[in-house]
């Protein structure tokens, strides 16, 4: 892992309240109105960790553009081996903030939800969803077989389970990042690491809630979301929540008996 700019202004770790993680691939059309869409909508002290791949990515010719709007942004390069797994692990290791929230550089996240995020952690939250499907959420755009697949996988794991969340499928989340330090990681495909993170979560007890928000298909460049490629794995981590959900449940009632009143 290397940072190729660190820039002189950057926030120190104590004045750091957020830090935004941006997995990016080619993303030179995107990242410019991305960063001054983040500019204009954070009222909060943050870091920007902007991953990328590869020294040819794309993203990394608006570098100096992107460090005149946002002096808190670095560049990171992923050195953990190619792909979106290693390149959360590579953001959400070098965030210095105490929260930690991925964000889309293909501008389909909405940076002002990010404010309603941290309001509930000061609530005494750990991990606050931004949901597409509760109500006030919103899905704009996109294939309609991705999005009735997202919906059902989502609204299905909320009524079986009970988890106070819509959608646990949305990489958009306001983490703890305490907890987010404790989880060992298994995926091994690519955005179901978000089903993964926030079950795990959970097990550990952490304080779960949602916030609606507006998610907007990308304007442009090229969607990196491998539906068919990643659908087993989502299908696995499906399965895995309803497990530890059922298990939960069990143990919650033994305990419950067990205990003195």
């Amino acid at each position: 892992m290397s940072t190729t700019d660190v820039p002189a202004s950057e926030p120190s770790p104590q004045e750091t309240e957020i830090s935004l993680v941006v997995i990016v691939q080619d993303e030179e059309e995107n990242i410019v109105p991305f960063i001054t869409e983040v500019h204009d909508h954070m009222t909060l002290p943050h870091q920007i960790c902007i991953v990328f791949d590869s020294d040819d990515d794309t993203t990394l010719r608006k570098k100096d553009e992107v460090l005149r709007i946002s002096p808190n942004a670095v560049f990171v390069k992923n050195e953990l081996g190619k792909g979106v797994i290693n390149a959360f692990k590579t953001g959400f290791g070098v965030a210095k903030a105490p929260y930690v929230v991925p964000i889309m550089a293909d501008l389909s996240d909405t940076p002002e939800t990010i404010n309603l995020m941290y309001a509930k952690i000061r609530e005494g939250y750990d991990l606050v969803v931004g949901s597409r499907y509760c109500p006030g959420g919103k899905k704009i755009g996109g294939p309609f077989l991705k999005y009735l697949l997202s919906y059902l996988a989502n609204m299905s794991l909320h009524w079986l389970t009970g988890i106070p969340t819509h959608d646990m499928t949305n990489a958009f989340i306001m983490h703890r990042k305490e907890i987010l330090d404790q989880i060992h990681i298994r995926s091994t495909g690519g955005f179901e690491i978000t089903m993964e993170i926030i079950a795990k979560s959970i097990i550990l007890g952490a304080k779960v809630t949602e916030v609606p928000t507006i998610n907007r298909e990308r304007v442009g460049g090229k969607s990196k979301f491998k539906i068919l490629k990643w659908m087993v794995k989502y299908l696995y981590w499906y399965f895995y929540i309803l497990g530890f959900s059922v298990i939960h449940r069990i143990t919650a009632h033994y305990l419950e008996d067990t205990r003195k009143q």
